[in-house]
């Protein structure tokens, strides 16, 4: 078995100013850095090893305070943990992005591959390939890992919040949305069988607050929207920096190719 702790990046400029920051990125404000350094302490004591991160700026930064307490943790890059492109709306109001994008339409049309995007911004189909090559690639490696060292391991993983909750809602259940909102610095812990075809996920706690640091977006039940909506299911044979085929679960050892 495997845990993968999922970590939502700390409070940003752009946070506080609710302005759309999906490509558009900003730093972490002083409340950020502190919600990131209490992300670390409560989870100090957790084995990590392995790291993966968003190459945006503010995961960098939350993902290198959080891995103070892991030093000897190299975490890994991957382009598909990047947040969502809204496009001409990035930077903006969020109230504009909202206006033009309303999330009873937009997620919907997220979740089952099928919305164009906003003008400039990036295809849901495009999206969805590249979020799955993240999480299959963190599979395929925990495949990897369990393998060759038969032992348990405990993986960090550094992202956005729409990015998270496309992942968390394709793998564990679109129930997640009807759950506490995610804030900055939440933890997520979901245990994970590698060897089973999809992982097996099972959802341990979700969107833990350590650093109290809430949400800075309107909540809303929009559970109502996702009535009969079948997400995409997650594509697991193209893991990002690894060959096709890489995440697909392991042969017994004592098993032989025939011809």
């Amino acid at each position: 078995m495997a845990r993968i702790y999922f970590v939502r990046h700390g409070r940003t400029v752009l946070n506080e100013q609710r302005r759309t920051q999906g490509a558009a990125d900003s730093p972490l404000t002083p409340e950020g850095r502190r919600g990131a350094e209490i992300c670390r302490d409560y989870l100090a004591d957790v084995p990590f090893t392995r790291a993966y991160f968003s190459p945006q700026g503010r995961v960098q930064e939350t993902g290198g305070i959080l891995l103070q307490a892991h030093p000897g943790v190299v975490p890994v890059n991957l382009t598909g943990l990047r947040e969502y492109n809204y496009g001409v709306y990035d930077g903006g109001p969020d109230p504009v992005m909202q206006a033009a994008l309303p999330v009873e339409q937009h997620l919907p049309g997220v979740l089952t591959g099928v919305h164009p995007g906003a003008p400039g911004g990036i295809s849901a189909r495009d999206y969805l390939a590249d979020v799955d090559g993240a999480i299959a690639r963190v599979l395929a490696d925990l495949r990897a890992g369990t393998a060759d060292a038969g032992g348990e391991e405990s993986v960090l993983v550094v992202s956005h919040g729409m990015t998270l909750m496309t992942i968390l809602a394709r793998w564990v259940g679109p129930r997640i949305y009807g759950m506490a909102p995610m804030a900055n610095c939440a933890v997520t812990t979901v245990e994970v069988a590698p060897a089973a075809p999809d992982g097996a996920p099972q959802l341990l706690a979700w969107a833990e607050d350590p650093g109290n640091q809430g949400v800075t977006y309107t909540v809303k039940d929009f559970s109502d929207a996702l009535t009969g909506v079948v997400p995409v299911p997650i594509d697991w044979e193209h893991p990002e920096g690894l060959p096709a085929g890489a995440a697909s679960p392991r042969r017994p050892r004592h098993e032989t190719l025939a011809g």
